[in-house]
């Protein structure tokens, strides 16, 4: 039987960034251009900046941590195609690299 297991990789975080489809309660949004209310079930693409969607997120996991398999599965059964990135390893990395580069290290 297949079970999802936290693994970890590098990832280049511009490249995610740039391709990353970030999801809400209801709709998603595009982490490249901000855009709002992207249907996530179905955008092989933003509406407006046009980037293709290699990776999806979701924000649920920050209020509901223990959800994360849940999300995980759901999403891979949806969206086979995109690579799941844990939200709170994300926002942590962005946050740090957005230190470094305001104080110049």
């Amino acid at each position: 039987m297949d079970q999802f297991l936290r693994t970890y990789q590098r990832f280049n975080l511009e490249e995610v960034e740039k391709h990353l489809l970030i999801l809400g309660d209801l709709t998603g949004d595009c982490a490249a251009c901000r855009h709002l209310g992207i249907s996530y079930q179905t955008a092989k693409e933003c509406p407006r900046c046009k980037t293709i969607f290699k990776y999806v997120t979701s924000r649920r996991l920050e209020t509901h941590p223990g959800e994360r398999f849940q999300i995980a599965s759901r999403l891979k059964e949806l969206r086979p195609e995109l690579a799941f990135i844990d939200y709170e390893d994300y926002k942590k990395t962005l946050g740090r690299n957005k230190a470094r580069e305001f104080f110049g290290k």
